[in-house]
């Protein structure tokens, strides 16, 4: 792997990771009684990012990404949780799971909770599924719309011509004539 190819591919990859981190970190505070703190963040950030590194080596449909999304959803939640309240597995310590099972009590999945984490599993496949193109569109519009005087040679999607030093044209073959026997082409040169 190429020195700069290694370090776009891990810059994307942390900028995936942040994104889709922060739409579970949004959705999680949204229904959370205690917000999770800035530590969780870079915390589920970081779970995220190896899944995300082995995951996007190549082209994904958007079922696949969304099973692995709405999985990984569970471990950003348990992360995001643990950073909000370090004792979040204590049964009957939260009142507003009561009623919700055992599985609520233990991992805190209120079906707010679920409901939040299962839109920013959407959202985060969608952005995976659909962000990079949306990205390179616009940049190729901003490269476009952007004059060729202030930022020479970088044009997104029209190569740059490539200039070549001028050559004489080669000549033109002898147009075929009836009236030359037919046989290799030293003959015809003979008989002319």
């Amino acid at each position: 792997m190429r020195p700069a190819h290694g370090t776009l591919r891990l810059t994307r990859t942390a900028s995936l990771a942040a994104a889709c981190t922060g739409l579970a970190w949004g959705g999680h505070n949204l229904w959370a009684e205690v917000p999770a703190s800035a530590g969780g963040f870079a915390a589920a950030t970081a779970v995220l990012f190896p899944v995300l590194w082995l995951f996007t080596r190549s082209m994904r449909g958007f079922g696949d990404i969304l099973a692995v999304m709405a999985t990984v959803q569970v471990a950003l939640h348990l992360v995001l949780q643990g950073s909000a309240d370090p004792a979040f597995g204590a049964l009957g310590a939260d009142s507003d799971h009561t009623g919700h099972g055992i599985l609520a009590h233990a991992l805190g999945f209120a079906p707010g909770m679920l409901l939040a984490h299962l839109w920013a599993a959407l959202l985060a496949s969608a952005l995976l599924a659909h962000g990079e193109a949306a990205l390179w569109f616009l940049a190729a519009l901003l490269a476009r719309a952007v004059p060729p005087l202030l930022v020479p040679g970088l044009v997104f999607g029209a190569p740059s011509p490539v200039r070549y030093p001028d050559r004489s044209p080669a000549p033109s073959p002898a147009p075929p004539s009836a009236h030359r026997p037919r046989g290799p082409p030293g003959s015809h040169a003979l008989a002319a």
